[in-house]
């Protein structure tokens, strides 16, 4: 099997097909029935859950290490918001996968945490499971024209904060090898994290990153705001 290549055409193909994916989907059902929406939004859930499950089998069960198996990465945290939403279109959980779901979903499709490109197994679960987490999102702003606003940056930021105080005590009461939201360790593989600082400092830069990412993700919305106040 070949070492992941993120310049690799094959990587490269994959990720434009992601991205294609996660754009036109939703756009083919907007005139569709509400029967038809509801489907997408089931087959999205699905695809999540087999996801999650195949983390829990492949490093908890397979690889005798239950703590690694565990859905307490921030992605994981993406997945069950969006599914979440799908479900009861409650818009807190909208909130938290857009912002959270697509820098760190998005972010994975990009630069993915594994040694492997394609075909490995965990290489298309990883493209395949992020692109869940973002496709619900862009299903909830296409099809339920969801969306955020500034104070919603606040706030989730706010929150999310107080969660990674939260994860910093998982960690620590699991023990090694727990490293959820890689808090403890940097990610395998060629990466965003791989250009930051040596651990534990490596935290403070992701936080950072993670601020500036919630933020840049909220400007198309303010400068479309922006234009229509005018």
């Amino acid at each position: 099997m070949a070492p992941l290549n993120l310049l690799g055409p094959a990587h490269l193909i994959i990720v434009s097909l992601c991205i294609l994916g996660i754009i036109y989907i939703p756009k083919l059902f907007v005139n569709s029935s509400q029967r038809a929406k509801l489907n997408l939004a089931y087959a999205i859930i699905a695809l999540i859950l087999v996801n999650q499950s195949m983390d829990l089998y492949f490093e908890g069960y397979l690889g005798g290490k239950w703590k690694l198996g565990l859905p307490l990465h921030l992605c994981d945290f993406s997945s069950f918001s969006i599914a979440i939403y799908l479900i009861t279109k409650q818009r807190a959980f909208f909130l938290f996968a857009f912002f959270f779901g697509i820098a760190g979903g998005g972010m994975s499709i990009l630069t993915p945490d594994v040694l492997f490109g394609f075909p490995d197994i965990f290489y298309i679960q990883n493209q395949i499971g992020h692109m869940m987490i973002i496709l619900g999102v862009s299903y909830g702003m296409i099809l339920d024209n969801q969306r955020p606003y500034l104070g919603d940056v606040h706030r989730v930021l706010i929150f999310t904060s107080l969660l990674l105080i939260v994860m910093y005590g998982v960690n620590y009461l699991l023990g090694h090898p727990a490293n959820y939201w890689f808090l403890i360790e940097k990610p395998i593989g060629d990466n965003l994290m791989s250009l930051m600082r040596p651990e534990p400092f490596h935290i403070i830069d992701l936080y950072f990153v993670a601020v500036l990412a919630c933020y840049l993700l909220y400007v198309p919305f303010y400068i479309k705001d922006k234009r229509i106040s005018k």
